[in-house]
């Protein structure tokens, strides 16, 4: 930009030519009634104020920072290397010669005396617009939603990365000096880049060192900073010397930030008497984020700070927990193993489907129930959701018990669960007190082994689950389970057992059973596929003192390919890998392994019911919630199952080679076989007599009695 240098009486300086008029320079004149009169928006040494500056093209409003007297020695490098007004200047003249956002420059003051700086100021345009460090501030602590995050990262990162590729440092980068201006719809704008006088300029992009500097200083959460840097580098693996030097520069940086109250103790007093309510953002292991693409809070922090925050004695406690129980739920184990598929079993109301309460769902999931035949039905209640929505959720129940439907429902906890109990209080309370009568189960917390849902140890869990515990001894016919953990981790139930009170039982232990989210339930994780890691929940049950010899499986899918950020393993950024071999499985493969999942678990008699998560979702549902509620293939899979077997009786599994399953069931005198196979190619149906009829897994009538991955059945008797 082109700059005139000027004088204006005891103070020296430039200022841009577009603001060189006679206006601006009296106007400026009057720097000191400036300061002494401005809104002061900054504190320290170095300040920020906000006043008016009078233009040849009409008043316009300024923000002046104001420079400290500083050491002779700093002095001396400043009249060397130009003073920090001057250095601020100069970076926003060639950000804005290179089109990259930051404040209009108007002009750089500054006095000198015997070489020492006496006076030193820049200003520029005044932006009014939000800091990253105040956005982030309202998504952390109000809105605590992941998608307005992952707005400013897809908006920020490239900007970021078209000023680093100009060869621009900034050199402060922290979130203080980013302001994101948007228009009154709530676009973004370009962000503005401010405080500029540590900044460098090079004559090409900047190597990784430099990139690397300035990314360090960013406040955001591990997980997201990951994200971000994918973003940086153009939606791709960061370099690695770059991920490595920024891992290495962010953590001197903020070890050296974090010990400043030692170095600093005086200062640290200060700000601390200034500061009043809330921090400046949540403890890291207060962070919950909600993704309602995917219906879960998102993993937020990173490796490395969440072995920060987690709690030493709880892991060795539950391993030591986990090691005593071992002997008697393996022996337990072994002979549940033995008797799979030796029991006949009603199937009458074993699976149930997760609805949705949400205005724009209910009427289409009620209907598109009544053609499952109306099975059982799983309502959530989450903890950080709105009273209208809690409501909605309990017209639903009600409306479902009118119908005789059974309802099971979830109470979900976030963070603010623990951290304010009197909510959660409040929130169970309100809901069981006008449920509790109307459903057949309860379950209280969930997935509490995975820390992104906000609870980080047993006795957290514990803390959780005594309002629920107080108003079982108020009404001892609610039948609560729990303790509702997500995957083959069964050290976190054993100690979440344990926890309880010793004359607590819950009336069913409740899980969520993903055996392979990338491949079919036969497939074994070490020894064990889904039939041994139900015998073994099971087990589980039958050793607890805390729980009665009963299993529902309360959740369980599989992601959906090409869902993309819908996909349960997609969100909240499809990574290059990711995009690269697309993860889930295709609607075909959805369908057969959900069919051989429900069978598996509930004919080997380890499981009592399996609730599907959910009806209705893109990425994971058996109808595409973003296409019309279009039903997929397994939809109509589901309802053939429920329509031939759902009130029929599981006899027997004839005895086959380990690929192939053949299951028999019996209704109303007729004898019907559910068949398939894991091979990929067809099997022969190892049977003497002609069947009857043949259905596909959909209720279609076919003439190919060969075994396939997707199950057929077959009419026989």
């Amino acid at each position: 930009m082109n700059s005139v240098a000027i004088t204006i009486g005891h103070l020296s300086g430039a200022i841009t030519t577009s603001f060189d008029d006679p206006q601006t320079r009296a106007s400026l004149g009057t720097l000191q009634q400036l300061c002494h009169s401005g809104e002061k928006l900054s504190h320290g040494g170095d300040f920020v104020l906000k006043n008016e500056l009078h233009t040849a093209n009409g008043t316009i409003p300024v923000a002046i920072k104001v420079f400290k007297r500083q050491s002779w020695w700093k002095d001396r490098y400043d009249k060397k290397n130009k003073s920090k007004a001057e250095r601020s200047y100069l970076a926003a003249c060639y950000l804005q010669s290179q089109h990259i956002g930051t404040p209009q420059p108007v002009a750089w003051l500054e006095r000198w005396d015997n070489n020492r700086l006496i006076e030193s100021y820049y200003i520029c345009r005044f932006e009014a617009a939000p800091s990253l460090r105040e956005v982030m501030a309202e998504i952390l602590w109000d809105k605590r939603d992941n998608q307005p995050l992952m707005e400013v990262l897809l908006h920020l990162a490239p900007a970021l990365r078209t000023m680093h590729d100009a060869g621009f440092m900034h050199g402060d980068m922290g979130n203080q000096n980013i302001l994101l201006p948007h228009t009154d719809d709530g676009k973004w704008l370009a962000p503005q880049w401010i405080d500029l006088n540590r900044s460098k300029i090079f004559p090409a992009p900047l190597g990784n060192k430099e990139r690397a500097k300035d990314l360090a200083r960013l406040a955001i959460p591990g997980a997201y900073m990951k994200i971000f840097k994918m973003i940086y580098s153009h939606h791709q693996l960061p370099e690695p010397e770059l991920d490595k030097l920024e891992q290495k520069l962010r953590e001197q940086f903020w070890r050296h930030r974090r010990n400043s109250k030692w170095r600093h103790p005086i200062r640290h007093w200060k700000n601390k008497r200034k500061s009043s309510g809330r921090s400046l953002y949540p403890e890291p292991k207060d962070i919950w984020l909600w993704d309602e693409k995917t219906a879960q809070p998102m993993i937020s922090l990173g490796r490395k700070e969440k072995h920060q925050y987690r709690n030493t004695g709880y892991v060795l406690s539950m391993v030591w927990q986990g090691l005593c129980a071992l002997p008697g739920i393996y022996l337990r184990y072994r002979k549940l193993l033995q008797e799979s598929y030796r029991q006949p079993r009603s199937m009458q109301q074993r699976i149930g489907i997760a609805l949705h309460p949400h205005p724009d769902y209910m009427a289409t999931e009620l209907r598109l129930l009544q053609e499952l035949g109306n099975p059982p039905v799983f309502v959530r209640f989450y903890h950080h959701e709105t009273d209208e929505d809690w409501n909605r959720g309990i017209a639903l129940v009600e409306q479902l018990h009118t119908q005789n439907i059974p309802v099971m429902i979830g109470l979900l906890q976030d963070r603010r669960a623990v951290l304010e109990p009197d909510s959660w209080a409040g929130f169970l309370n309100k809901i069981i007190r006008q449920l509790g009568d109307k459903v057949t189960h309860i379950e209280v917390t969930h997935a509490t082994n995975r820390v992104k849902w906000g609870v980080w140890s047993s006795t957290e869990y514990l803390q959780l689950m005594r309002p629920a515990l107080e108003l079982k001894q108020e009404f001892p016919h609610l039948q609560l389970t729990g303790p509702a953990c997500i995957d083959f981790e069964y050290l976190p139930v054993i100690a979440a057992l344990n926890a309880l009170p010793g004359d607590f039982r819950f009336t069913a232990l409740s899980h969520f059973l993903y055996v392979d989210r990338r491949g079919a339930p036969e497939n074994k994780q070490g020894y064990f596929s889904t039939l041994e890691k139900s015998a073994m929940i099971r087990a589980l049950a039958q050793w607890s003192k805390h729980t009665e010899d009963r299993v529902i499986i309360s959740e369980v899918n599989w992601p959906v390919k090409n869902t993309h950020i819908w996909s349960p393993i997609g969100c909240p950024y499809e990574t290059p890998n990711w995009r690269r071999i697309q993860p889930g499985e295709n609607d075909e493969d959805y369908a057969s392994y959900m069919l051989r999942f429900l069978a598996i678990t509930l004919c080997s008699g380890h499981v009592e019911q399996v609730f599907w998560w959910r009806l209705s979702a893109h990425g994971y549902g058996l109808v595409d919630d973003q296409n019309q509620f279009t039903p997929r293939p397994a939809f109509y899979a589901l309802a053939h199952f429920l329509t031939l077997l759902g009130n029929a009786t599981f006899t027997n599994k004839l005895p086959t080679n380990e690929c192939v399953y053949i299951l028999e069931f019996s209704k109303e005198g007729q004898q019907i076989l559910m068949g398939w196979t894991t091979q990929t190619t067809p099997q022969q149906l190892p049977l003497a007599a002609t069947p009857l009829a043949i259905y596909n897994a959909y209720g279609e009538t076919v003439t190919d009695s060969m075994l396939t991955s997707s199950p057929k059945y077959f009419i026989v008797g």
